[in-house]
């Protein structure tokens, strides 16, 4: 079974269309895949989903959306 093939939407990085393994949050409230969306930073500050201006490029680990998606992951192996 391919990584994110049955997956919940929820776990699927809206960058990467791949399953996410270290989720965090950024500032607009979306939670992507920490290494796309450090890319994603590196070359601009905007929201990936909706283009807006982000005011910071902080982000916050999501640690519930991490537990999830092990447990997901758990049960499907």
């Amino acid at each position: 079974m391919a990584a994110n093939q049955g997956a919940l939407p929820s776990f699927i990085c809206p960058i990467s269309m791949a399953l996410m393994t270290d989720p965090v949050t950024s500032c607009d409230g979306h939670t992507y895949q920490r290494s796309s969306i450090e890319t994603w930073l590196r070359h601009r500050l905007s929201s990936p989903l909706t283009g807006a201006l982000l005011p910071s490029d902080h982000l916050v680990p999501n640690l519930a959306l991490r537990s999830a998606i092990q447990e997901w992951q758990e049960r499907h192996a």
